[in-house]
């Protein structure tokens, strides 16, 4: 596997590279030099998987349109992100920490192409495997687990540039995403469907990937158990509690041990082996070779720095539950911050969750994109939601994740376990509180949950984002633009999003 970028290379050169399907022919395309055509290209078991190669290696940092950045906006706008080092900060990640973007973000720009050169990837693999028959494969079944790895993958990418780019916490807004399902073989611009439509795209796949896709394979390919955990946490976005906490219960349940939290939360940050690649936590992460660099152990402290408020709300931070003072952390935020980087003259909070510039932490790395932890939190929210309560197993699933990390039972103060006593909106907030401590610098999904949660109470009242970040006080700079080149070229086809 240590040739994935060479496969990648060899692999996708057939393919026909749409920065975006909704940018003209004003950004350069091409079909690179001895590429094959991708109608024929894809002929049998060895091709359809080194296509396959192709279609994940657009995660990797390596390429142009990975994962950093995907990341670092959702942290500026929540908070967890202050900012690098000040030669860094130029005037778009300014505006991401100021919660009011700029339409002409060359970073923007590279993570909406990114998602939709993924999407189009996919849709070659589907369309060119589609057309063959189980005769045309040695290992049983192999077929259609591409077709499953695929369309969780194009589900994957239908489902980012949803929660960046489009109202992705309003079922009945209009304004969703472009969803591509065959294709990309000329330039013509499409429109944006309905949040519904983009929703329901999203879910077909996943319900794909989940009778289709394999379990067997190593974590760094898209599983069935992905696409079924994928599967809550997108119903849990649109609101649709009782489902999502069904499907959450069942992966929790049901997925066997190759599918459980990890003993420690330190061990699943340790970048002196490859284990990363395949630990229980994971349900799916990113493929990395020995002392490869796929950006974010990098990023976080030299262009990116946690903020002090971040690290503060987790080692100060309190709840009052009866006559229990409760700490939101204990030892996460204090490992995090071990990983600061020392650059002369000033420090920078750093995070050890990636691997660090130099010494033993210097080797292996690996991003995850959904782990247990979060199916325990998305569980836990998405069935007091759905009862107006706080049910007992919605309660120990949120335990389940402190005692993990070291909390006690004794009923006493400091970082203990949350009592049956909680109320209903104190545990929703606990909830959130979890999750921003157990994935804070990760994927700045504490961003989307402020989002969700202050649109559950109606924007503008109860909840709100501004609570927590001061400069987020307009909702329709809830999501990113669309960036300004691909408006432009759609010659009014694409429709911008409101205040932009």
């Amino acid at each position: 596997m240590k040739s994935i970028n060479n496969i990648y290379i060899i692999g996708c050169l057939f393919m026909v590279f749409f920065t975006s399907c909704e940018v003209a022919n004003d950004l350069e395309e091409f079909d690179p030099l001895f590429s094959l055509p991708a109608e024929t290209a894809i002929k049998d078991e060895s091709t359809a998987e080194l296509a396959l190669t192709g279609m994940y290696a657009i995660l990797q940092q390596r390429d142009i349109q990975g994962n950093p950045w995907h990341a670092g906006i959702a942290n500026s706008l929540g908070g967890v992100n202050t900012g690098g080092a000040f030669f860094f900060v130029g005037a778009e990640e300014a505006s991401y920490l100021a919660n009011n973007p700029i339409t002409d973000g060359v970073t923007l720009s590279t993570i909406y192409s990114g998602q939709y050169v993924m999407i189009n990837r996919a849709n070659w693999v589907i369309d060119g495997v589609e057309k063959l028959t189980d005769d045309d494969f040695i290992n049983n079944n192999r077929r259609l687990e591409i077709i499953g790895e695929a369309k969780t993958m194009r589900a994957l990418g239908h489902f980012h540039l949803l929660r960046l780019f489009g109202q992705f916490y309003d079922t009945n807004s209009s304004l969703g995403v472009n969803v591509r399902q065959e294709p990309a073989t000329d330039a013509i611009p499409q429109p944006r469907v309905s949040v519904a439509d983009t929703y329901a795209a999203i879910l077909a796949d996943l319900d794909e990937g989940i009778s289709k896709g394999p379990n067997s394979r190593p974590k760094f390919y898209a599983s069935s158990t992905f696409a079924k955990g994928l599967k809550a946490k997108v119903l849990l976005y649109m609101g649709d509690y009782a489902q999502a906490a069904t499907i959450a219960k069942d992966v929790i349940d049901n997925s066997g041990p190759n599918f459980a939290l990890t003993p420690t939360f330190v061990e699943l940050f340790d970048h002196t082996s490859l284990d990363p690649l395949d630990k229980s936590e994971s349900l799916f992460n990113v493929y990395s070779d020995d002392n490869e660099g796929l950006g974010m152990g990098t990023f976080w402290g030299l262009f990116w720095g946690v903020s002090d408020w971040y690290y503060d709300l987790g080692e100060l931070g309190t709840m009052t539950v009866g006559s229990q003072v409760i700490n939101h952390d204990g030892p996460r935020t204090p490992f995090m911050k071990t990983g600061e980087y020392q650059i002369p003259g000033f420090g920078i909070n750093g995070n050890m969750k990636f691997k660090q510039p130099s010494g033993p932490q210097a080797q292996f790395e690996t991003f995850y994109y959904l782990r247990m932890a979060e199916m325990h939190l998305i569980y836990a929210e998405a069935s007091a939601r759905s009862s107006n309560s706080v049910p007992a197993d919605a309660l120990a699933s949120l335990n389940a994740v402190r005692i993990r990390v070291g909390a006690t039972t004794t009923g006493g103060d400091g970082f203990e376990t949350y009592p049956a006593s909680i109320s209903y909106d104190q545990f929703l907030e606990a909830v959130r509180i979890e999750k921003l401590m157990e994935l804070g610098g990760e994927w700045g999904e504490d961003w989307y949950d402020l989002v969700r949660y202050d649109y559950a109470d109606g924007f503008g009242t109860g909840f709100q984002v501004s609570d927590t970040k001061a400069t987020a006080t307009n909702s329709d700079k809830f999501i990113m633009p669309i960036p300004a080149a691909s408006i432009q070229a759609s010659n009014g086809v694409v429709e911008q999003n409101p205040s932009y």
